[in-house]
Parts: structure tokens; C-alpha cells; sequence
């Protein structure tokens, strides 16, 4: 035995020297990820160990008590752990992901963190002995905070139904927040505004999308999974008011730690599978509605497979252990059909020709493949030391982008690419822990076009009848991230105050082509095939094709207490800071000819427009460095025995601007002018003499006798660049602020046996929303003759900026939001020793805004300023919203659950088509509230249940064989769309459309193999 101590010691001494070198270079910390175990000994003499041992991974960490016996372990992994003091009875308790949860030692169980009447089995516990007092299962919640947490568990991740193993479905149990639904760009989004205001973080890291939309990288146009859910542990989801430690979020942010190699082998193996058959068809596909009456069109084929597996153990037993995962997902769904429309009473030149709709109309597969791998090597390097390196890795493809009035071969091969690498070295000394991690990630989305060759339009600007040929705009996303971060914990009876820094290092790029390859404008009526019609316009790009790149370093500092003051009180209190140097695009230096254009455009001058304000010459744009951010909060236990506890909260939280919105500044002043030519004299096309007619006798400069030599894109772009013409110009406000948010929230828990329910009031005040306005402006200095509720593609000569041809859009920081909410929620939580669990959460919420725009638009293209509309509800966030889940132990040994999702429906705004102002190009213009006009005319207005039901078959060698079968919306509710264009057109709208959100009906069969 000597010799086997001396062995052990000899290779943690190794690792140990190692490991020091290899971090010698300084590390980080992320540490969101870990908890705190604290409490009273009874009886205690200052200085009583108290030996706490993770049942997973056997670890063994040792604190002490203080005089009044009390004892506070912090940074530790969620798992479940057994509490040992000497003279006292051992205790298991099951620590959550992020909280602090209070065990006393040798105090009745109704006395710990919500009662215990239920016991674990190993499958919770490990191998505790057998007279243990064990604290079951996630009773030991936290609730002496003023955080709205909602913590998801490993039961919760392996019984609710799901169908697409996104562990981000289960945000939607946590009060006022609400889950793309569907199979749609799956996001989050909470407090009223954007899902770009969340962030998630895994094992600590930030997972944040700084370069496009989605709040998450990779779910800017994704529906695919951004972990393998099979690797993560548990998480959390924080609703409102969580501490200094967490950044770049303006909303709710999620917290998420990974599984890693226990003491023994264990592994997984599954596969979930819905054929054809098992998927429904849209309510509006089906023969006899809106979208087939006669009931000629088929639904496409449609096939789903996911599958993998994980494995971890021992590599070295007590001291270096190992964990991976993967996870695939292949589909082949049907798209929304394609629709081109063959009858226009108003328009009759508007109609597609029926050869061309029977050519194309119909639904069509869409391809989706995704790969995720996990792995991770744990190190016990001393019983101090604690290293894990891990990595993580993502592929998907996606073919998509087509249906309705675009053709499969107009689509796009949406991709994305995500490799992290993440090294953590913790060390804990006898009151104090340091966390530290350095990590590298690099994020590539892009969305390539299917093909070659032109894009071919069937209408005109604006008014698409059919979408031909291959898109005509592509783009990639890049973000390259170096994170260096270190916390620094000390601790003691009444305090645990923590401290960090922060320093990212970051290579963001964007590019776009948009029109590269050319686009052409045909009459629907008269066009056949594209040799043998002649187009009445074209746009094509004049100018290569690059990414506008900038480099980015971030700064943040932070230190919060948590300071339990009594039986009875607990405060948690802290400040952030956080600082980047080029957030905003601030090296950037506007072109001398769009300056000197802003400087003579003579509407702006009418109007008060500043053009200095929009004009950068690289150093009058400065980094923000008053970003502080104070954060209380305080709880009130009544008793003093976690039965009932009042809080409160507070706090400023900032986010960061998306680099699209700074990038495309760059891209369209350098990398991207955008010519739309008109032409005249060819068959069908308007006489050039009716051009120089409206022109003083001669032609417009974008106006060109037709040659078929244009259907050659190349010809096309020459003689599109020998016009002179630029394109569109987008500008940056130089005073362009950080987005950010104010807090507050009170409330009640109260413990009511086993059920622990609480009611919130929530209020969030959100500032400097940034939206692109329009920036053209009539010579009298107005928008249009009629008013800034307009949208306005297509400016009149008098109010295009001179040498340019398109839009002048300039950024705006005036957008404002409140959020005002109550949420209810209750819990009985379900282990492995539990006959049956429910949640349930409740939120009724008013959203309202001064912007009228979708929540994750780049562009206010419907008016001079975002406060044009006034105050609206935010368009896509509910009135109310119930989600309730149960987890029960049915006949023959089986496991039910259900999830059911109720609510108003989103609110939507209002497209009006009415008579033009005068000065407008057309005859009709459109009036565009994208604000909440509306809401749906029913009271609930989304209502879908899925259930699940699974039975576990203990093989012969002691492994466990689950086979289960699951139903999505059972009872195939009609959830539809509502959209400002759709539902909510004209003067007195249908407030319906002809689409559904969500899955119809469906079906899935899946096994999975534990041993």
C-alpha cells in the first residue's frame, strides 16, 4: 500500500510540474459554471473538517468550520456529493449548476433548502453508504437570492419530450422566456427585446454571437443544436438580476456545465428516428386548405435520424480521467411550398405563366446534416489542483431558404463551423480559490449560394412574383476569440467575495456578395426561359468582393459579495466593468467621395442633418469606458428556516453591438456598390424616348439602350461600372452608444411541502437599441410630402444622394423598451427515487417599444426614425404564456411525461398598400407598422402538448436498455403564423395566414443503451 501511495504521489507530481508549465503563461477564469456548498455543524469545534467527496468523479475536498461552526466550500462542480464530519451521520446532497445551497449538519430535513421526503437511488447519488441522510435531488434549491433562476436537471434533459435535442428547449420552463418554436432559426429571447441579448455560457465560457444575430454563435440562421445535449450536465437558466461575474448580456443568460469522466466506465448510445410517415403535414398543405384546394400538392419527403453516443472513465483511477461525446443529425424535411401565384385581377402582367408554376410548384426536400463532438480530460493534479482541458467541434449544412415565391434552386446552403478549445487550472487554498481558464474558439456561419449562374426575378423591386436562378446575396461570419480570465475567491462564516478579470482578444470579419452574380427583372406574363425573355432591369455589384475585418480587444472587471448577515438576511451585491477598445467600427475612415457627397447633399441641409456626425476619419470615434454596472440584491428570510423569503433586486446589465451592424458600414463604402440598371427599345421594354421624355431630353444615367450581350453577367457588370454610378451608403452615427439594460424585480418563496412556488414582479428599461433609419430626404428637407410613416425603397432623383443610386441609411441609438411582467411559478421536482415531478411557470407580460421593427432587424426601412410609429407592443413577444411539465412512474415499470406550452400568441404589426405621395415613383406606396398592432383573434393563440413515454429493460450483465416513443403537438393544434405582411395586411386585416409555427402532429421512436 505504501508503495502505491508512493506511486500516486509520483504521478500527481509529475502532472503537477507539467501543468505548472504549461500555464506558467497566465490564465483565465470562467467560472459561472460552479457552486457553493455552505452551512452549520452543530456542536462544532472551530477549525472541524468538513470532507466533502463528488460521487462522480471522486474527488475529495476538505473545508473547515468557522467559530460558529459554520463552514462555506465554494467553487465546486454540480454533482451529488457526500457530506462527512467527524461524529456526525454522512449526508448526500445534490448541488445545482450555479447556486449556493445551504446544508446544516445534523438538523431535522424539513430544515435544509426545500425539505426532503423522498430518497435517491445510486443512479442520483453514487455510492453513498447506507446510512446516509440523503437531501434529494434539486429540493436544494437556493432561495435566499434576488436571481430568477430556473435550474433544468439531468432528469428533466433525459424524460420531457423534445424532438430536436436542443438542450435550449428547456429555457422555456424558466419564467418570461420564450424558445423559437419549430423548426425554425432556434433562439431565445426574453424581456422584450432581441434574442441577440442573450448569452449562453458552457463550463463557464461565452458562447456569445458578436458578429451576427441569435445571441448564441451559430444560431444566427441555424435550427440546429449549438452543444451535444448528451454532454450537458445540467443547466441553468437565469431570467433576471444575476451577478457581476456574467457579461455581455441584456436579458437572460444560460449557464450550462458538461459531464465529465467518473470514477468507473460509463457510457451511452442512442438513436431517435421519425420517418415519413410519423410527420404530419401543415394544416394549410393539407388537401382541401388554403395552400391545396385541389389537392395536387404532395408533401415532400421527409426523414429524420439522430443518433450518438458518449463514453468516459478512468484513465488513471483518482487522478486523470476522460469524457466525449457525440451527437448527429440528419433530416431531410419539406419546405414551405413553393406558391407562384398564376391569377392577378389587379396586375395582370403580374402573373406567373402556368407552365412556369407547374414546372416548379410543390414542397421539396431540405437537406440538414450536423456533427458535435465533445471531449474532455480531467486532471486531479493535487488535492488542491484541478485541471480540465476540453474540446468542442461543430458541422452543419443546411439547404434551405426556398419556398413560397422562391424556387429550390434560389435557395441557400446555410453552414456552420465552431472549434473551442478551453484549458482550466483551479487552486484552492484553506479560504481562498483561484479559477483560471484560457480558451480559443474561432466561429464561421455563412450561407452560400446552390449554385452558379444569375439571379432570375419574375416581377419587379419590391414586388417579387418568382424567384428564379440562384440568389443573389451571399455572406460569411467569422469570429476568432482568444479569453484569458482569472477569479479570485475568498471566503468565510458571512462572506464569499469574489473578483475576476477579464481580457478577450478578437478578430471579427463579415463579407456579403450581394448581386455578384446578377440579377434580372423579367415580366412574369411574357417570360418562357432566359435566353428567349428580355428583362426590363438588372443590378449586379461592380466591385470585388471582401470582408471587412476588425480587431477587437475586450476588457471586463468585476467583484460582488455575498454576504449572509443573519439567519435572516442575505444581500449580494457587485459592480462590473466592462471596456473594448473598437466596438463600434472606430478605425474606420469614410471614403472622401461619400464624404463629399454628405457635405453638398442639400436635403440634409434643409432637414438639420449634420453630416459630421456620420463622417469618420479614425480617431473621432472613441471607445466607451463608462460602462460600471451595479448590481444588489437582497433577500429576507421570515423565519429564518428557508420557508418563506422575500426579495428584491436591481442592476444595470450592458451589452455590445453586433459587428453587422458596424461591418456593414465598411462592406457597403468599399466592398459592395450595387447598380440597378433600366432599359429601353428591346422587345417589351419601354421606349428610351419615354426616359429622356421625364429626363430633360436625355437618357438617365442608369438607363441603357438594350444589348443581349447584358445577359452576360460580366457585360453586364461593365457597363454597369462605366455609368459611374455608386450604390447604397450606410453610415454609422459617431456617437453610437452601447446597448444596455435596467433591472428590477421583488417577490416571494414560499415552500408549501415538497413544492416550492414563488411569484415576480419584473420591470427592464432597455436604452440605445440601434436600428438603420432611412437617410434620404426630399429638398425640402422631409422624408416624404405625407409624413415618416412610409416605407421608401426607391427615392426620386431630388432626394438620392449625389453619385449614388440606392438607399442612404444611417444608424440610430434612439430605440427604447419596457418590460413589465409577473411570473408565477411552482416545482415539485422529479428523481430517481420520485413517483412523479411537475414545473410549471406562468408569465404575463406587457412588452412595449418605440421601435416598429422586427426585434432582429438590421434596417428601419419603414421611416426616417425608429420612434416614427410611437409606442407599440414589441411585435413577437405574448401577452401570457403557461409551460408545464410532468414527470410521473407508470404501469409496467414505464416513465410518462408531458410538456405543454399555451399562450396569447405574439402581436404583429401592419402593412397598409394606399395612394403614394406624390413625389413617389409609383402610384401606391405601403404604410409599415412592424411594432405589436395586433394580436391574435383568439384567446390562445399558440397551444401545443408533446408527451413521452419510456421503458428501461435491465439486461442480463447489469446495463440498462430504454426504448421510448413520443408525440409532438398531440392533439395537432392549428398554431399559425402572424406576421405585419401577412395577418396583419391591410386596412382591416384577416389577423390570419396560411402558415403554422411549430410541428404539426408527429411521431418519433427512439432507443438508448446505458452501461
Amino acid at each position: 500500500m505504501a508503495a502505491g501511495y508512493q506511486a500516486a504521489r509520483f504521478r500527481r507530481g509529475i502532472s503537477a510540474a507539467a501543468l505548472a508549465m504549461a500555464l506558467a503563461v497566465g490564465a483565465p477564469a470562467l467560472a459561472q459554471s460552479t457552486s457553493t456548498l455552505r452551512g452549520k455543524v452543530a456542536g462544532a469545534a472551530p477549525g472541524t473538517a468538513v470532507v466533502i467527496t463528488d460521487l462522480t468523479t471522486g474527488q475529495v475536498i476538505r473545508g473547515r468550520t468557522d467559530d460558529a461552526g459554520t463552514y462555506t466550500i465554494p467553487g465546486i462542480r454540480p454533482s451529488t456529493y457526500r457530506v462527512a464530519v467527524d461524529g456526525q451521520q454522512p449526508q448526500q446532497v445534490v448541488v445545482p449548476v450555479g447556486q449556493t445551497i445551504t446544508l446544516d449538519i445534523n438538523t431535522p430535513a424539513a430544515a435544509t433548502e426545500a425539505g426532503a421526503t423522498e430518497t435517491t437511488t445510486s443512479a442520483d447519488a453514487g455510492s453513498g453508504t447506507g446510512s446516509d441522510i440523503v437531501v434529494t435531488g434539486r429540493r436544494t434549491q437556493e432561495v435566499r437570492t434576488a436571481e430568477i433562476s430556473t435550474n433544468v436537471s439531468q432528469q428533466q434533459i433525459e424524460s420531457l419530450p423534445q424532438s430536436d435535442r436542443n438542450f435550449l428547449n428547456f429555457a422555456a420552463l424558466a419564467p418570461g422566456v420564450s424558445v423559437t418554436p419549430g423548426r425554425s432559426n432556434r433562439q431565445v429571447q426574453a424581456g422584450g427585446i432581441s434574442a441577440d441579448n442573450v448569452n449562453v455560457f458552457i463550463d463557464g465560457l461565452s458562447l456569445k454571437n458578436q458578429v451576427n444575430h441569435g445571441g448564441v454563435a451559430g444560431q444566427n440562421f441555424s435550427q440546429g443544436n449549438p452543444f451535444p445535449q448528451l454532454a450537458v450536465q445540467e443547466f441553468k437558466v437565469d431570467t433576471q438580476n444575476f451577478k457581476a461575474e456574467y457579461e455581455q448580456a441584456g436579458s437572460a443568460i444560460i449557464t450550462a456545465v458538461t459531464k465529465s469522466g467518473g470514477t468507473d466506465f460509463h457510457g451511452t448510445i442512442f438513436g431517435e428516428w421519425q420517418p415519413k410517415g410519423f410527420y404530419g403535414t401543415k394544416y394549410s398543405d393539407r388537401p382541401g386548405k388554403a395552400n391545396n384546394r385541389d389537392g395536387s400538392l404532395k408533401q415532400g419527403d421527409y426523414d429524420r435520424k439522430q443518433y450518438g453516443g458518449d463514453f468516459g472513465g478512468p484513465i488513471i483511477k483518482d487522478v486523470l480521467h476522460f469524457y466525449g461525446a457525440f451527437e448527429a443529425t440528419d433530416q431531410k424535411a419539406p419546405s414551405a411550398a413553393v406558391l407562384l401565384g398564376t391569377t392577378n385581377t389587379d396586375q395582370p402582367s403580374q402573373v406567373v405563366p402556368q407552365a412556369i408554376a407547374d414546372q416548379y410548384n410543390g414542397s421539396y426536400a431540405q437537406d440538414f446534416h450536423q456533427k458535435l463532438y465533445f471531449g474532455k480530460l480531467t486532471a486531479f493534479v493535487s488535492n488542491a489542483d484541478t485541471v480540465n482541458f476540453s474540446g468542442f467541434f461543430r458541422r452543419e449544412s443546411n439547404l434551405a431558404d426556398f419556398g413560397g415565391t422562391s424556387v429550390p434552386s434560389h435557395g441557400h446552403l446555410l453552414q456552420s463551423k465552431i472549434d473551442l478549445y478551453q484549458l482550466e487550472w483551479n487552486h484552492r487554498g484553506d479560504n481562498w480559490l483561484n479559477e483560471a481558464t484560457i480558451a480559443y474558439n474561432t466561429v464561421f456561419n455563412g450561407t452560400p449560394r446552390t449554385g452558379s449562374g444569375p439571379e432570375i426575378i419574375l416581377g419587379q423591386p419590391g414586388a417579387v412574383a418568382a424567384a428564379l436562378g440562384t440568389n443573389g446575396f451571399e455572406q460569411s461570419d467569422n469570429q476568432k476569440t482568444w479569453t484569458f480570465k482569472n477569479n479570485v475567491t475568498f471566503f468565510s462564516n458571512a462572506h464569499v467575495i469574489k473578483a475576476g478579470v477579464k481580457v478577450s482578444l478578437n478578430d471579427l470579419s463579415r463579407a456579403e456578395d450581394n448581386l455578384g452574380n446578377g440579377s434580372y427583372y423579367f415580366t412574369p406574363s411574357t417570360y418562357t426561359t432566359f435566353d428567349a425573355s428580355t428583362p426590363q432591369q438588372a443590378a449586379v455589384s461592380v466591385v470585388p468582393v471582401q470582408a471587412a475585418k476588425v480587431k477587437d480587444t475586450q476588457i471586463g472587471l468585476f467583484i460582488q459579495d455575498d454576504w449572509t448577515v443573519n439567519d435572516h438576511i442575505t444581500v449580494n451585491a457587485g459592480i462590473r466593468w466592462d471596456y473594448e477598445t473598437n466596438a463600434k467600427n472606430d478605425k474606420f475612415v469614410t471614403p472622401d467621395a461619400i464624404a463629399t457627397a454628405l457635405r453638398n447633399y442639400q436635403p440634409w441641409q434643409a432637414a438639420g442633418i449634420n453630416p459630421e456626425d456620420y463622417i469618420s476619419n479614425g480617431s473621432n470615434r472613441k471607445p466607451y469606458w463608462k460602462a460600471f454596472q451595479p448590481r444588489l440584491g437582497i433577500s429576507y428570510d421570515i423565519n429564518g428556516d428557508r420557508d418563506t423569503v422575500l426579495f428584491a433586486g436591481a442592476g444595470r446589465y450592458y451589452d455590445r453591438p453586433l459587428f453587422i451592424t458596424a461591418g456593414i458600414e465598411t462592406v457597403k463604402a468599399l466592398y459592395q456598390r450595387t447598380v440597378t440598371l433600366s432599359f429601353c427599345d428591346g422587345p417589351g421594354q419601354p421606349t428610351c424616348a419615354s426616359f429622356r421624355q421625364g429626363n430633360g431630353g436625355v437618357l438617365p444615367a442608369t438607363t441603357l439602350v438594350w444589348n443581349d450581350s447584358y445577359k452576360n453577367v460580366d457585360n453586364l457588370r461593365a457597363a454597369a461600372t462605366a455609368t459611374g454610378v455608386g450604390g447604397d451608403v450606410w453610415l454609422l452615427n459617431n456617437n453610437t452608444k452601447l446597448p444596455y439594460s435596467d433591472q428590477f424585480n421583488f417577490g416571494v418563496r414560499k415552500r408549501l411541502g415538497v413544492v416550492q412556488t414563488s411569484i415576480t414582479f419584473s420591470h427592464i428599461r432597455s436604452h440605445n437599441i440601434f436600428k438603420y433609419v432611412r437617410g434620404n430626404r426630399l429638398p425640402s428637407g422631409q422624408y416624404t410630402s405625407q409624413g415618416d410613416q412610409w416605407i421608401e425603397d426607391n427615392f426620386p432623383a431630388s432626394g438620392i444622394l449625389p453619385g449614388y443610386s440606392g438607399k442612404l441609411n444611417i444608424g440610430s441609438n434612439d430605440g427604447k423598451a419596457e418590460y413589465n411582467a409577473v411570473y408565477f411559478t411552482a416545482e415539485k421536482p422529479f428523481v430517481t427515487g420520485s413517483k412523479w415531478g411537475f414545473t410549471a411557470t406562468l408569465t404575463l407580460q406587457q412588452a412595449k417599444s418605440n421601435v416598429a421593427q422586427e426585434l432582429q432587424s438590421d434596417e428601419f426601412y419603414n421611416g426616417p426614425r425608429v420612434d416614427a410609429y410611437g409606442w407599440n407592443y414589441v411585435a413577437g413577444v405574448e401577452k401570457w404564456r403557461f409551460v408545464g411539465t410532468g414527470i410521473a412512474r407508470g404501469p409496467w415499470d414505464t416513465k410518462l411525461s408531458l410538456t405543454g406550452t399555451f399562450s396569447s400568441g405574439p402581436s404583429f404589426g401592419q402593412v397598409i398598400t394606399r395612394p403614394a405621395p406624390a413625389e413617389f415613383l409609383g402610384t401606391t406606396g405601403t404604410y409599415g407598422n412592424f411594432g405589436g398592432v395586433f394580436w391574435p383573434d383568439q384567446i390562445v393563440g399558440y397551444a401545443s402538448v408533446d408527451a413521452r413515454i419510456s421503458k428501461t429493460f435491465r439486461m442480463p450483465w447489469g446495463t440498462d436498455l430504454e426504448v421510448n416513443f413520443a408525440a409532438f403537438n398531440l392533439f395537432d393544434s392549428v398554431n399559425r403564423t402572424y406576421s405585419a405582411w401577412g395577418a396583419g395586411s391591410g386596412v382591416n386585416p384577416t389577423k390570419r395566414e396560411n402558415d403554422t409555427q411549430g410541428v404539426p402532429r408527429s411521431f418519433q421512436v427512439g432507443a438508448r443503451y446505458k452501461f
